[in-house]
C-alpha cells in the first residue's frame, strides 16, 4: 500500500486531522522529489528505510492521547528534538518510571537519531514503557519507534 493511501486512510479513520494529513503528504512529496539522495542517507548500510519517528502516549482510560509523527528528513534540521523527547511524558509517569529503574534522561536520543538516519538501527522500537499514573488512575503507555 502506498504511503499516500495510508495517510488518507488515517484521515478517514480519524487517527489524524486533515491538516496533519496534508503536512504528511507534503513531506512525502518533498521526500520523493529528493528521493535518490535521501534514500541513501536514511537507508545506510543496514538497508533499513524508516520514514517517520513516531511518539505515542496513551492511557488505558483514554485520558491521555498524544500522537506525534516526525518525518525523518526533518531530524537533520531539528536536531534539538532529542532534548525534547522526554517533555511529552507526564511528570507522574516519569517519576514512576524512575522508581522502577527506568531513567529516560539517560537515553542517548542523539545517538538513536544518528542510527535511524544512517539506517543502522536494527529494532524500530526505541522506547516502550508502561507506568501507573496516580493522578488519572490509569496506566500510561509511552511508545517511541520508527516506521
Amino acid at each position: 500500500m502506498s504511503e499516500q493511501k495510508k495517510i488518507l486512510e488515517m484521515i478517514e479513520k480519524g487517527l489524524i486531522t486533515a491538516a496533519e494529513g496534508m503536512e504528511l503528504l507534503d513531506a512525502l512529496n518533498v521526500t520523493s522529489e529528493s528521493a535518490p539522495e535521501q534514500t541513501t542517507a536514511i537507508t545506510g548500510t543496514a538497508n533499513h528505510k524508516y520514514k517517520f519517528l513516531k511518539v505515542r502516549v496513551t492511557s488505558d482510560n483514554k485520558a491521555v492521547n498524544v500522537s506525534v509523527n516526525v518525518p525523518l528528513r526533518l531530524l537533520t534540521t531539528i536536531g534539538e528534538i532529542a532534548d525534547k523527547m522526554t517533555a511529552i511524558i507526564p511528570e507522574d509517569a516519569r517519576r514512576n518510571m524512575e522508581t522502577k529503574g527506568v531513567n529516560i534522561s539517560n537515553i542517548d536520543f542523539a545517538k538513536i537519531i544518528e542510527e535511524i538516519i544512517n539506517g543502522t538501527l536494527d529494532d524500530p522500537s526505541i522506547v516502550d514503557v508502561e507506568a501507573w499514573d496516580e493522578a488519572s488512575k490509569s496506566m500510561i503507555m509511552v511508545k517511541v519507534y520508527v516506521d
